[in-house]
């Protein structure tokens, strides 16, 4: 039987809210806030994305087993 959890993983959920957290920043700095803010805001959505990566590769992702290979 083959299970697809469409991404539903530790690594997704963590790297998706880094990656939320780092938009609503950005999106308020581009807006009312200073310039520094808004390039906080770019590298923590980069950030984000590494840690889901990283987060993945050490099997917390989706496929634990594929993840390390």
């Amino acid at each position: 039987m083959h299970e697809d959890n469409h991404g539903h993983s530790k690594a997704a959920w963590t790297g998706v809210a880094v990656m939320l957290v780092a938009t609503v920043l950005g999106c308020y700095a581009a807006v009312f806030g200073p310039a520094w803010l808004l390039w906080a805001g770019v590298v923590g959505f980069v950030l984000g994305a590494v840690v889901w990566y990283a987060m993945a590769r050490a099997g917390l992702g989706s496929d634990p087993e594929r993840s390390r290979a």
